[in-house]
């Protein structure tokens, strides 16, 4: 092994570089200016801007696609939680608005079948028909609505007392039996009659075996299927009607109770 070091060249031309990088002649300079140019010029014509239009439009769609997919995709999740919210709040607070109506509703009864004459005194008509009433258990009584079928108007009338309404509402089928029948009903709101009404004709179609109301509340006795009785149901809501397919509309309407929530049984009056 040589003890010489190697020498270095002072001379800088004698010396080669670590790296180099080609410098481009003035020749290819020119040419790549002259190139670029007229890319920019043909980019400009019409004709290649129509050409490659449908493919950029393409990519950049695709491209966007991917990256608004996830966020559409939580918008539409935070829509549908918005609305379901807002659905089962207006419900519950339609259905609270409901309850406070038929608790203003708790003194009050409607008669059905109470002839009508010229310049009557309706509160006269209503201690004949309920003569275990004076006419200081009557705050308030007159006719709604119209004569359906030739049938008379309604009388609706509120009583001093809840205590007074109970002890006509427990004495009603004396009423009710008579020759010229009259009926005697719980006032109750737009919801809770047009409920009603309708379990009344499933009542009359034989698909349960009675139906009546108290405090506003709505209950059915079962039919089984041998025909004998079943158990007693408190009913919420529309869709709980027996035998009852309800409208789009009335959903939209008359079922108030999103969540129907099972009803302790009650005893038949």
């Amino acid at each position: 092994m040589s003890d010489t070091e190697p020498q270095i060249s002072d001379n800088p031309e004698s010396s080669t570089p670590l790296s180099s990088t080609p410098v481009p002649d003035e020749a290819f300079t020119r040419t790549l200016n002259a190139v670029t140019l007229e890319l920019s010029r043909a980019f400009r014509t019409p004709e290649v801007q129509n050409a490659i239009r449908p493919m950029i439009t393409l990519i950049l769609r695709e491209e966007i696609d991917k990256f608004t997919a996830p966020l559409r995709k939580e918008i539409n999740d935070l829509k549908y939680e918005i609305s379901s919210v807002t659905l089962q709040l207006n419900g519950m607070l339609n259905e609270r608005c409901d309850d406070l109506e038929q608790y203003g509703r708790r003194n009050c009864i409607r008669i059905s079948g109470i002839a009508e004459t010229p310049n009557e005194v309706v509160e006269n008509k209503v201690i004949e028909v309920i003569p275990a009433i004076t006419p200081s258990d009557i705050e308030n009584s007159h006719r709604v609505g119209k004569p359906i079928m030739g049938n008379p108007k309604k009388v609706i009338v509120r009583l001093s007392s809840y205590k007074t309404k109970v002890i006509i509402m427990r004495g009603k089928k004396v009423v009710n039996s008579a020759e010229d029948p009259i009926y005697i009903n719980e006032d109750l709101t737009r919801y809770r009659a047009h409920i009603f009404k309708h379990i009344r004709k499933s009542f009359k179609s034989n698909l349960i075996n009675g139906c009546w109301t108290r405090d506003g509340k709505i209950f059915i006795r079962e039919r089984k299927p041998d025909g004998t009785d079943g158990s007693i149901k408190r009913i919420l809501s529309i869709v709980q009607i027996p035998g009852y397919k309800p409208t789009p509309e009335e959903l939209l309407h008359f079922n108030l109770s999103q969540n129907i929530q099972s009803e302790p049984e009650a005893t038949a009056v």
